[in-house]
């Protein structure tokens, strides 16, 4: 009899084996962020065209060294890549796959423990939840971000180990689980500052869920809520130069928000700039002529306008907070972004991986510039999530209304700043917002299953944690 657990283990591990490992390579394309990570490694990629092209080979250059202002997660997974390069590089170079064998293990770590969260299921529901979850997250748009240096990448991945250990402690009531479901929250929010807002959400689960929480003492719980708040609050404070934030606002502001005004100069005075900054309007501030390159200019921005600024905008002016968020989901439901080929294997720039894409596929073809759809479809779907785990409390364990309650809220935080801070490499930026998304899918799916063997077998069942809460 197949043992399907290591069946799905072994699936998942021949997938990312098939995109990261075998050449072609898949990965994807710096858009010059990776710098921010591997440039105190020394290390610098051999072509260098980014968007375009991924780089699988990087040379070890002390000319290129660089200590970035930027602290993740990231930094501490290179080290283990690093070594691994150094048992296998026969040319003193760094080897892409390194990076990419560091965050496979990860990945398939979640997929091990996840598996046995599933074991009393019946069969059929069991080898259809593990189909969905390779279909979903083998996907090329997760797989091929393995191979790379974004910071996203750790946050990703300790996302799917936090959601998978907070399963088990629901499940099993472990010590365990429950020590590295504390762990993971905080290697979570330590991958990105961006990110570390989940941390809010984390810690409201702690407190609010404590007393249903038997693995620890109530206690605890509080105690880890109240570290996992601070680090948080750290990473949003330190983990990037302080005026990193005006280069995104800046995007938002002058590409977006002004461009689309009926009244250019009544939208200035709101977000508190005067008609000195009309000239920025339409452009990026990566741009030489923008005036982002000159350190006082960034500092006069950031004292006019900051993202409290911006937020009380969008509060007052809901139309266009509205058109920006429609744009931005657009811009997400592309799903790819940049080029995931080497430019040695001699195609043609920015081209896409096409092995493993359905899901990626279905959701471009349905949600890329249809941000109104993508919108209602999430709406629609957070409502039919919620009505499931009302249908289903009696069967789920204690904790799963409010993890569900968790999620929901995480992805309308994740969707608001991606799609309306910034308008620069929105699809890739919108990752833990799509991850969030897939989860709610997996979990409703879970849900429906459910109550169909809840009609087939009365409503006698044994209490399983949804699949993706």
């Amino acid at each position: 009899m197949l043992d399907s657990r290591r069946v799905f283990l072994f699936a998942a591990g021949a997938i990312l084996f098939y995109q990261l490992i075998i050449p072609p390579v898949v990965g994807l394309a710096d858009n010059g962020d990776f710098a921010k990570v591997i440039g105190r490694f020394d290390l610098f990629a051999r072509v260098h065209r980014t968007y375009e092209f991924v780089d699988t080979v990087y040379e070890f250059r002390s000319d290129k060294h660089w200590v970035s202002d930027f602290y993740s997660l990231e930094i501490a997974l290179t080290y283990p890549a690093l070594w691994l390069n150094a048992l296998l590089s026969k040319d003193n170079n760094f080897d892409l796959r390194c990076i990419g064998v560091v965050h496979g293990a990860l990945f398939l770590a979640a997929v091990w423990l996840f598996a046995p969260l599933l074991a009393d299921e019946r069969r059929w529901l069991r080898w259809t939840m593990y189909a969905l979850a390779l279909f979903v997250y083998c996907d090329m748009m997760y797989v091929n971000a393995l191979n790379s240096f974004y910071m996203d990448e750790p946050a990703y991945l300790f996302l799917l180990l936090t959601v998978v250990f907070y399963l088990r402690m629901l499940r099993w009531e472990r010590k365990l689980d429950a020590i590295l479901l504390i762990l993971c929250s905080f290697l979570l929010v330590s991958a990105k500052a961006q990110h570390a807002l989940l941390g809010f959400w984390i810690a409201f689960l702690f407190i609010a869920a404590a007393h249903t929480f038997y693995a620890l003492r109530r206690r605890w719980w509080y105690v880890a809520a109240a570290c996992l708040t601070a680090v948080s609050l750290l990473m949003l404070w330190k983990a990037q130069p302080a005026d990193y934030a005006s280069y995104p606002l800046f995007n938002v502001t002058f590409e977006e928000i002004l461009p689309q005004s009926k009244n250019v100069d009544r939208t200035l005075a709101e977000l508190g700039l005067d008609d000195s900054y009309r000239f920025c309007i339409g452009m990026k501030a990566y741009l030489p002529n923008s005036g982002m390159e000159n350190a006082d200019f960034r500092r006069r921005f950031m004292q006019r306008l900051s993202l409290g600024k911006l937020a009380v905008f969008y509060v007052r002016r809901p139309a266009a907070a509205y058109r920006i968020m429609r744009y931005g989901l657009s811009e997400a439901g592309r799903e790819h972004a940049f080029g995931n080929f080497d430019i040695s294997t001699g195609y043609p720039r920015l081209t896409e991986s096409r092995a493993f894409a359905l899901w990626s596929d279905v959701k471009n073809h349905f949600f890329y510039h249809h941000g109104s759809v993508f919108l209602f479809t999430l709406l629609a779907l957070v409502a039919l999530f919620g009505l499931l785990l009302g249908l289903d409390r009696k069967r789920l364990p204690r904790g799963a209304w409010l993890g569900g309650l968790c999620l929901i809220g995480a992805s309308f935080m994740e969707m608001g700043t991606a799609t309306m801070c910034d308008s620069m490499d929105i699809a890739r930026h919108s990752l833990i917002f799509l991850v969030l998304f897939d989860m709610i899918v997996l979990a409703c799916a879970y849900l429906i299953m459910g109550q169909v063997l809840n009609l087939r077998r009365g409503p006698e069942g044994a209490p399983n944690p949804p699949a993706g809460v």
